[in-house]
């Protein structure tokens, strides 16, 4: 996978523990991470038909349900409810746990003519998204707390190689 390649060097230092990688692809993070994808390749120890409603389907199929650590590279855009995605996969990281998403960044790749993409994600707009509707910055309109805390951002950045800015990351702790 040429995305972990990439990132990984920025990344190491999370990949702590019982790693699960999501959408994993041809190549995990790691090779002792616990790949999950809908496609069957060797790196693959559970092969799903959709990457919603995970805790439930690795429970019935015996897999554990909570990780040290979830990454996830140029996955997370494939799925129409962003909200629900991050909402799940968070769940499967334990308490004090990293949650690593590698988006590609607008305007350094055309998402408009890949037909799997439903996201356009642009760093600067996605980290505040993911900083309001996670992290507990978020306020109704009474001026409020919307919602909790479930994550809270420890690093984030373009993926910085040859001066282009083709994905970039977010590296959560799990609250």
């Amino acid at each position: 996978m040429v995305e972990g390649i990439k990132i990984k060097k920025r990344i190491e230092q999370y990949l702590i523990g019982h790693v699960c990688d999501i959408g994993c692809g041809e190549s995990s993070i790691s090779e002792s991470a616990f790949g999950i994808d809908g496609r069957d390749f060797p790196c693959v120890s559970f092969k799903t038909d959709g990457l919603y409603g995970l805790k439930s389907k690795l429970e019935a199929a015996g897999h554990p349900t909570e990780f040290d650590c979830l990454f996830s590279s140029h996955c997370a855009e494939h799925l129409p409810d962003m909200y629900r995605t991050i909402d799940e996969w968070s769940d499967l990281v334990k308490s004090g746990g990293y949650f690593i998403l590698y988006l590609p960044q607008s305007g350094s790749y055309n998402n408009y003519e890949n037909p799997e993409h439903f996201h356009d994600t642009e760093y600067r707009s996605f980290l505040f998204w993911i900083t309001q509707a996670f992290c507990g910055a978020a306020k109704n309109y009474k001026g409020e707390k919307y919602a909790p805390a479930k994550i809270e951002i420890v690093e984030s950045g373009l993926d910085i190689e040859e001066n282009q800015h083709y994905s970039f990351f977010i590296v959560a702790k799990k609250i």
